[in-house]
């Protein structure tokens, strides 16, 4: 007989012989079943073997025949707050939000400058001034416009004594009394000097100068010929000025710009990721934000290139101006709408639930009951409220019009379907430790259990 054995001998006979004494008492009658028990363990009597009947009947699980999906019954919907939305095809555009600026249209801006070299004796318009075509700019004074008038002035007076000479001897030689060589070196004559004196007033012209001035100039002095008035040749508002009195310029310096405010360009930019998916025509909205004002208009060109600097494509479009508030070099927010594409699809926000950066969907399998598939998606747009699901591909099955997914407990299911995964993976990897009766059966979860 072991240690234990005489250990539980000793402590029957000690409570056979203390038991007449502490039955009489409270805690001798609650202690009555702990010395019967340690009692009928005195016997010679074996104790029963445990049962281990389930370590045979246990097999090892084989491969998972699951098939990946989620049956729920009505009571387990309704109890998470389950509810499922039709997909529908993408029907309204997509807003862009850019950022832009607005500048003058180039193709419009005048720089005000001397066909030659000269002193500005005085500025008569200012930054701001409104001017229209004719109005007066600069008084200038220039040797080379003196020459360029008395240069015109010596041909229009060789071209008169021709002229003269021709209409006196064209009748001599019809009558023979002139000979017909001489009417020809006369008539020759007379057309060089008319050429010349057409010549030298076209550079009159470019000068600036009008016709009145032109024929003015016969009858100036030399120091009125040296004068002249800078006229505009453009309508709209003095936008820079860079002339000061009494200073010499040449004819490659910048003087005044005057562009026209009744239009102005709107330029943005538009990353290289959605470069693609602007195009000419598109409608926008060009915002204000100090103002609040909107306006309307739709995209006129989009660059061939891509910016080294700013990786973006540039485009443009145009805003009228008609009272001239709207100045250049504001800043501006651009609302493009991109036009829905064929094969998206929309669904919910609540809908797409993401996963180590994968996004999926429910989709409740049609004729199945309450079975749910989740499905992987690619995402072309999303906001707050909705996702643009992208067009289907080889590598992406995509949604169908009037599929249903789950727009609200989506969360859930994805949570019960992870869990299964786990379930499904820990069962493929269980070793021989189910043979130790140490170790109790794993359990496996069940999607149509409770959640």
């Amino acid at each position: 007989m072991n240690l234990a054995w005489k250990l539980l001998v000793g402590l029957a006979v000690l409570a056979a012989i203390a038991a007449p004494i502490v039955l009489n008492t409270r805690a001798g009658q609650r202690m009555l079943p702990i010395l019967q028990r340690l009692a009928n363990l005195t016997s010679h009597e074996k104790a029963p073997a445990p049962d281990k009947s389930w370590l045979s009947n246990r097999s090892r699980p084989g491969p998972s025949s699951w098939d990946r999906t989620l049956a729920l019954s009505r009571d387990q919907l309704d109890a998470i707050g389950v509810s499922v939305v039709p997909v529908k095809n993408q029907t309204e555009p997509t807003i862009l939000r850019l950022f832009g600026t607005t500048e003058y249209d180039p193709a419009t801006v005048t720089i005000v400058r001397t066909q030659f070299d000269s002193r500005v004796d005085k500025v008569l318009v200012d930054l701001g001034t409104v001017v229209k075509i004719g109005d007066p700019l600069l008084e200038l004074f220039s040797t080379d416009l003196a020459e360029a008038k008395s240069n015109y002035e010596a041909a229009v007076s060789q071209w008169e004594r021709d002229k003269k000479v021709l209409d006196y001897k064209t009748p001599l030689a019809k009558s023979d009394t002139l000979p017909r060589k001489e009417l020809i070196e006369i008539e020759n004559d007379e057309a060089q000097s008319r050429l010349k004196k057409k010549l030298t007033k076209d550079k009159l012209l470019v000068y600036g100068l009008t016709e009145k001035e032109i024929e003015a100039a016969k009858t100036e002095d030399g120091v009125q010929k040296a004068r002249m008035i800078l006229r505009s040749r453009a309508k709209g508002v003095v936008v820079s000025r860079a002339v000061v009195k009494d200073n010499y310029y040449t004819s490659a310096d910048p003087l005044l710009t005057i562009a026209p405010l009744d239009h102005l360009w709107v330029r943005g930019g538009v990353s290289e990721l959605e470069a693609e998916r602007v195009e000419v025509g598109q409608n926008l909205k060009v915002v204000f934000p100090f103002s609040g004002q909107t306006v309307r208009s739709k995209v006129d060109y989009i660059d061939k290139a891509i910016d080294a600097e700013s990786r973006a494509a540039k485009f443009r479009t145009t805003i009228a101006n008609p009272e001239g508030r709207l100045k250049a070099g504001m800043f501006v927010r651009m609302m493009l709408e991109i036009r829905p594409k064929l094969g998206r699809t929309v669904i919910p926000r609540s809908a797409m639930v993401s996963v180590d950066r994968l996004d999926y969907v429910f989709i409740e399998k049609p004729g199945a009951g309450q079975v749910f598939e989740r499905r992987p998606i690619f995402v072309a747009k999303e906001s707050n409220d909705i996702v643009i699901v992208a067009e289907p591909a080889e590598d992406h099955q995509g949604l169908e019009a009037g599929e249903l997914v789950v727009g609200r407990g989506a969360l859930i299911l994805e949570q019960m379907y992870e869990d299964r995964l786990m379930s499904e993976g820990a069962l493929l990897s269980t070793t021989d430790d189910a043979d130790d009766p140490l170790v109790a059966p794993k359990p496996v979860f069940h999607s149509t259990g409770a959640p």
